[in-house]
């Protein structure tokens, strides 16, 4: 991609993404593409298993993902004996988790919505480039503040990859496993390097619906 110097402030190399730069022009087009295909469109119910992994714990149950566009999605983890272990709502980008909760189990805003295949980088960090590597890949990086980077990899219009680096660092990333045909989310895989977790989603369902209550985003309340 072609840079000018300043388009460069804040934004840093870190772990593998593709390296071939392209057009400034093309890359935003790209997200802009990628905003408009990957945003929530209508209510929405994601029913998956989950597993938990940490230094000194193995925890799996069951979880809900309720979404709603503009941009809104809850988030409930349950037990295996059903017992409430976590919640958490992401409106646009504020993320409000009751007091009670295991904060690690929430990745940042950006990592979030990765996590169910929606980019949407922080409004806070300036976009720096585009990168190609595959026939249909296109990395897409941004950053700017607190010397933090987000970057993104794009495959066939489709979320596959996001990363939070920090000083040059990768500090937490999600994977996701889509369908070859829709390209939707079968597995998300967020790991937390600092903290030595990682959390797997395996979807079960999906099913649309009518709009949710509002006071689902007020989890705690």
């Amino acid at each position: 991609m072609v840079l000018l110097l300043a388009a460069l402030v804040g934004c840093r190399t870190g772990s593998p993404m593709p390296t071939l730069p392209v057009p400034e022009r093309e890359a935003r087009a790209s997200a802009e593409a990628a905003l408009a295909r990957t945003r929530p469109s209508e209510p929405t119910e994601i029913l998956f298993g989950f597993r938990v992994r940490e230094a000194d714990l193995r925890l799996g149950g069951r979880g809900i993902a309720r979404m709603e566009p503009p941009y809104r999605v809850r988030l409930d983890l349950f037990s295996g004996g059903g017992e409430t272990i976590f919640q958490a709502a992401l409106v646009e980008g504020s993320l409000r988790i009751p007091p009670w909760a295991p904060r690690e189990l929430a990745p940042p805003p950006a990592l979030l919505w990765a996590a169910f295949g929606v980019f949407r980088p922080d409004p806070d960090l300036d976009f720096c480039e585009g990168r190609k590597g595959s026939e249909n890949g296109l990395a897409l990086h941004y950053g700017g503040q607190d010397d933090l980077e987000l970057r993104f990899l794009i495959e066939g219009g489709h979320l596959s990859r996001a990363e939070l680096m920090k000083d040059g660092h990768l500090v937490e990333e999600v994977d996701l496993l889509l369908d070859e045909d829709t390209g939707s989310v079968l597995e998300t895989v967020y790991r937390n390097h600092a903290l030595f977790l990682e959390l797997t989603f395996s979807l079960e369902s999906v099913e649309n619906g009518a709009s949710f209550p509002a006071g689902i985003w007020y989890p705690g309340r």
